[in-house]
């Protein structure tokens, strides 16, 4: 996965199943058709306690809906078979903890899912579950928030894949942070982001290898796939280009 950050990433984030699976599905094809070359999925779940108002609200229409951690999986499957873009699933732990770290990191291998990330997993218990998609091939992808150095090191050490780095502070706190995790890491760097314009994309460039925006694919509307992921090509460019 490393690979892919020779070049800047901006990365689309969507959850699966809003505003249905259909939709996931052609939105998630036209991002990628517009350029994105690595999307986050996430798996809808009752109560995203590290995500904010848009994504919760996310998470609630597509549970509306009925979605299943099965249909929601085979929606995954449907955008695999007519593309190869790489991948990201996020997912609260519950939901692999119940279905089996195992047999969850041998399901998401299957569906050539890049890497794993989960937000409410503390640093200290998450060795089980980085070893399960480890066997399988998955990278358990890290999030790096607020800390001293000192615990910046720590939580970086068995890293993989790339860095995340969630909330996305102030950029005169930021550049300190990110300062601590280059002096321990050496792994592509991503910021989340909720929005993002062409100058915050440009101000961020020099700092970091990759930016998820968070919330710019989350309306939950019936919008056109196409029009929906034309900001993908314009803040790549701008990315790439600062």
């Amino acid at each position: 996965m490393t690979k892919l950050f020779a070049t800047k990433q901006l990365i689309p984030f969507n959850v699966i199943g809003d505003p249905n699976p259909a939709a996931t599905v052609a939105n998630v094809l036209a991002q990628a058709q517009a350029g994105a070359q690595l999307i986050e999925l996430g798996l809808p779940f009752s109560d995203p306690v590290a995500d904010g108002p848009a994504v919760k609200a996310a998470n609630q229409r597509a549970l509306r809906g009925q979605l299943t951690v099965a249909q929601a999986l085979a929606t995954v499957a449907a955008i695999r078979a007519q593309s190869d873009v790489a991948l990201v699933l996020v997912t609260y732990v519950n939901i692999p903890f119940v279905y089996g770290f195992d047999a969850f990191a041998a399901r998401v291998a299957a569906l050539d899912i890049t890497g794993i990330i989960v937000p409410d997993l503390p640093h200290e218990e998450a060795a089980e579950f980085r070893d399960s998609l480890a066997r399988h091939g998955v990278d358990l992808l890290t999030i790096v928030g607020p800390a001293s150095p000192k615990r910046i090191a720590t939580v970086v050490a068995p890293a993989r894949g790339f860095l995340t780095v969630s909330p996305a502070l102030p950029q005169p706190v930021l550049e300190p942070e990110i300062a601590a995790i280059r002096a321990a890491s050496d792994l592509p760097i991503v910021v989340n982001l909720p929005t993002a314009d062409t100058a915050t994309i440009q101000a961020l460039a020099p700092l970091v290898e990759g930016i998820q925006l968070t919330e710019t694919f989350v309306s939950g509307a019936a919008v056109d796939p196409v029009e929906l992921a034309r900001p993908v090509t314009k803040l790549r460019q701008a990315f790439q280009a600062s």
